[in-house]
């Protein structure tokens, strides 16, 4: 007797187990490549998840959009219950995520938007386009008093990430206000190596040189460099000072605008995009309607505050 009640609560407990791992929420993380500030994004989102105790399978593309569609149908065949996904490539997803959907596994692009897609649910991440204009706003004020022709050297992110795009866009709009603009384009891509190139051949065609506005701040190094080589590096206030800004909050802008090399860097808050994205995700499991559209506006710190706000940048902690 002893012995049947004995595997009855075995039973029982097996059971009960069973159907805690069923009740278990998995979400699958789909990352198109590692570097600083998107490990700080997807450790705000494994921390989220590990406090609503749910479980998270993360994989890395490692910048190969093939690779990041298979890994989803990968997420797709464990059964994950909602997918977070930021984008190798927004023009070549679409068919992995549509996948997803077939399966009824709810899409949440988190850091870069795909606007075009109509699988993806909902969208956080920085508002690249009021970040955008916080630069240009700054630049336009300081070359407002520059007579004749103001030279500004713009180091553009990939134009397949729709934060690369809006930042670049909410830079323009404010230097709109600016009469007698030449802008240099430099395409990077989002690598420093060709920001470095394009630096270079951007200040060897122009002599005289005005402001620099770096997509990613993680590129002013680039042009400090540049600018050093040429004995033209001066700290903000002196004479002959470069303007440069940028956006991201990385260490590399932290410091350069704390040396005074930089003017300005706009931070995004990390933390607040992954959390955001989990708890999007957490409501969509369940049913609820959400914004399609979730974006955080970053702060502007300048040489007069950056120092004070240190705690607040992810890259200087």
């Amino acid at each position: 007797m002893k012995v049947f009640i004995s595997l009855l609560f075995a039973l029982a407990m097996s059971a009960a187990s069973l159907a805690q791992a069923q009740d278990k929420v998995t979400l699958g993380l789909s990352v198109d490549q590692l570097f600083e500030s998107r490990v700080g994004v997807n450790n705000a989102i494994k921390a989220e998840a590990e406090k609503r105790g749910y479980d998270l399978v993360e994989v890395v593309a490692d910048g190969d959009a093939q690779t990041q569609n298979q890994q989803i149908q990968s997420l797709i065949t464990q059964g994950v219950d909602a997918i977070l996904v930021c984008a190798v490539d927004q023009n070549t997803i679409e068919r992995a995520l549509m996948a997803a959907q077939r399966a009824g596994i709810p899409v949440v692009a988190y850091d870069r938007d795909l606007p075009d897609s109509r699988v993806v649910a909902a969208f956080v991440g920085p508002d690249s386009l009021s970040d955008g204009r916080e630069a240009g706003a700054y630049t336009a004020a300081q070359l407002k008093e520059v007579t004749g022709e103001k030279v500004v050297v713009e180091l553009i992110g990939a134009l397949n990430d729709q934060n690369g795009i809006d930042r670049s866009k909410g830079f323009r709009e404010e230097l709109a206000g600016l009469d007698n603009v030449k802008l240099v384009e430099v395409p990077t891509d989002w690598d420093s190596a060709r920001a470095l190139s394009g630096t270079q051949n951007a200040f060897q065609a122009n002599p005289v040189v005005h402001a620099v506005y770096a997509a990613t701040d993680t590129h002013i190094p680039a042009v400090e460099t540049v600018l050093s080589d040429l004995e033209k590096l001066k700290t903000v206030g002196e004479e002959g000072h470069v303007v440069v800004t940028g956006v991201n909050g990385s260490n590399d802008g932290y410091q350069a605008v704390l040396k005074g090399t930089a003017d300005g860097i706009v931070v995004m808050d990390l933390e607040a995009t992954g959390q955001t994205a989990v708890d999007l995700a957490t409501r969509l499991m369940n049913g609820e309607s959400v914004e399609r559209v979730n974006v955080i506006t970053g702060n502007f710190y300048t040489t007069d505050d950056i120092e004070a706000n240190k705690d607040t940048i992810w890259g200087a902690k």
